[in-house]
């Protein structure tokens, strides 16, 4: 991941103990889980909804869902996957609510599949192009455009650095379908910063 908790454990199976304890009622445990993934979860909520506050309550949600339903959890997939699955429905329907368009501080990477945008001609790479604050501004107004769908895929692929397989397993869908909406979401993104006039 691009954005790690300060907080993390020795190994998956030290995770899954820690899980069991939460199973078992351990509200030790809980607070525990909460500490490792609370930012993740933060992130993702706050790119989704576009709003702090609303980022703050989609994450108080989620947390209190895992609560009830942690019970569920069977170990058959990574809990970042399920936790991950809570949090963009969560967030999805937050956005939905409060019909807000506001994206903090989107990085973007080079995709060898689907770049976003062309910048090989004046040898740039997102990174760089990014360095100049005005290029940065209008790259989150051109992700703030993009709807809830194309705008999820693109924080899970670019901020929380999942790979397609991960994506498709948080958005229980098929991979083929995590290329093509990443795809049309770089298209789209393309577009948008076209009608800005976005510079290089």
């Amino acid at each position: 991941m691009n954005e790690q908790n300060e907080h993390t454990l020795a190994s998956s199976d030290e995770e899954h103990e820690v899980i069991r304890a939460c199973q078992a009622g351990d509200e030790t445990a809980f607070e525990q889980l909460y500490r490792l993934y609370s930012g993740q979860v933060f992130s993702i909520a706050m790119r989704v909804t576009g709003s702090q506050p609303e980022a703050e309550e989609v994450t108080q949600e989620v947390f209190v869902s895992v609560y009830k339903n942690i019970h569920r959890f069977e170990f058959q997939s990574a809990f970042s996957t399920w936790l991950y699955r809570i949090v963009v429905r969560r967030a999805a329907d937050s956005f939905r609510k409060v019909k807000k368009h506001i994206i903090n501080r989107i990085s973007m990477d080079s995709d060898e599949h689907a770049p976003v945008y062309s910048l090989a001609d004046k040898g740039h790479t997102p990174r760089e192009a990014l360095v100049d604050s005005q290029n940065e501004n209008t790259l989150e107004r051109a992700v703030q455009k993009l709807g809830t769908k194309h705008r999820t895929i693109v924080v899970l692929r670019y901020v929380q650095d999942l790979s397609y397989e991960e994506i498709a397993q948080v958005l229980e869908c098929r991979i083929g379908t995590v290329k093509s909406r990443l795809n049309r979401a770089h298209k789209l993104l393309k577009q948008h910063l076209e009608e800005m006039e976005y510079k290089v």
